[in-house]
């Protein structure tokens, strides 16, 4: 179009611009209308909150204990996934996740509850026999490939976690080395790099994990924990805390994401470092968990309900959301400026235990399957269940169950 030919269009509008206006006001507000009906029908769906007792749970866990330690190779290696649709495992392997599990296992040890111990001593093995040293720090890294900062911070949360446990310190070097190397990544605004490249010797530039910056933010205050008359941990932790408040949607290019991993950092975190910003990010964060998990507790509603939610969430992911209201529950109880969120969430970790603990694989389902162990306590997604769907499921359970010691009348 000329120039010359948009003059024409431009004074029709303005000839009858004032009906066109209202017209598409009226058009704009039919559809707010609908919008806003949609989401109030969504919001009213029914929920499926399956009772849920201390009794129950400690069954639950004791299940996913199983399936941990029903088959760990000589390494310390655990069993990565199972298709039982097909009767076949698989043969991936993940050093996260295997981390993740290893802390899962001390963590439900920490909690008083020792039935996973021998396999995390068990896996604990396989991060000793992967540790690489660089300068001044220590990375979990098996290989020559990249060193990940986020297998290195779930490696030093087991480690610290086992310490609390053991008062064992035995460690209490290597954890600080590997400190260390989330120092090394960190970058003055505080954001984490995810990773170190040996062929260079420097980290990778502007590359971020989705969930390392707040596995190494966990990690942080939990050395700062461990040693507080080092200020350097805490330090760190803040800038971490300060930056995730503010820049890290941006830098991240993130949208409405759910950070459990900060959500076990803030309930750990020094109060006096939790400022305005920090406060209205751990609002927001706990608002979106809750959220997710009433969506999750909506989805056998009807069409509906699962329009709302999308497809079924695996077990891991049902698992983060518990770890984050767990984390943000015990940030309720323990700083009063966030006191008036504890029955919000209470309720909502309350809900998603009962939902994890219903959705659970049993030992009736597994006894036809030709792998009863690899089915048996698992949370499989479309036949399939992998290590990390036991390590977040479980790791939310000891949250709600946690919630319900410290709620609950006695019998």
């Amino acid at each position: 179009m000329t120039e010359s030919d948009a003059e024409p269009r431009k004074r029709a509008w303005a000839s009858g611009g004032s009906a066109k206006i209202a017209r598409l006001l009226l058009v704009q507000a039919v559809l707010w209308v609908v919008v806003l009906g949609a989401v109030r029908t969504v919001g009213v769906q029914p929920e499926g909150c399956p009772a849920v007792s201390i009794a129950t749970i400690d069954a639950s866990i004791g299940d996913a204990v199983s399936w941990l330690e029903s088959e760990i190779e000589r390494d310390g290696r655990y069993r990565y996934g199972y298709d039982r649709s097909l009767g076949e495992f698989s043969s991936d392997y993940n050093i996260t996740r295997h981390a993740g599990v290893v802390m899962s296992l001390y963590q439900l040890a920490a909690s008083g509850d020792l039935r996973g111990v021998e396999a995390a001593e068990r896996g604990l093995v396989f991060i000793d026999a992967n540790l690489r040293r660089h300068d001044d720090w220590i990375a979990f890294a098996p290989g020559l490939g990249l060193r990940s900062i986020g297998a290195s911070s779930l490696a030093l949360a087991a480690l610290l976690n086992r310490r609390q446990l053991t008062d064992d310190q035995n460690y209490d070097e290597i954890a600080r080395d590997m400190g260390r190397f989330i120092l090394a990544q960190q970058e003055p605004r505080g954001s984490i790099l995810a990773s170190w490249d040996p062929a260079t010797g420097e980290p990778v530039p502007e590359t971020y994990g989705r969930f390392a910056t707040g596995e190494a933010f966990w990690a942080l205050t939990l050395l700062a924990e461990a040693f507080p008359e080092e200020e350097v941990w805490q330090q760190a932790a803040g800038r971490v805390a300060h930056y995730l408040s503010t820049d890290r949607d941006d830098v991240e290019e993130l949208t409405l994401f759910t950070d459990h991993w900060a959500a076990y950092a803030f309930a750990e975190l020094d109060a006096n470092l939790i400022g305005n910003a920090e406060r209205e990010y751990a609002r927001k964060q706990a608002g979106l968990l809750g959220t997710s998990a009433r969506l999750d507790s909506q989805s056998d509603s009807g069409p509906l309900g699962q329009l709302a939610r999308g497809p079924r969430t695996t077990g891991s992911g049902l698992g983060t959301v518990g770890e984050g209201l767990g984390g943000y529950w015990r940030l309720s109880r323990s700083d009063t400026r966030f006191a008036d969120l504890e029955s919000d969430i209470a309720d909502r970790l309350r809900c998603l235990a009962g939902r994890l603990v219903e959705r659970q694989a049993t030992a009736l389902e597994s006894a036809n399957d030709p792998h009863p162990q690899a089915v048996a306590g698992a949370w499989f997604t479309d036949g399939y269940a992998q290590m990390d769907d036991q390590q977040h499921a479980m790791s939310a359970l000891i949250a709600a169950r946690e919630l319900l010691r410290a709620t609950e009348l006695p019998a």
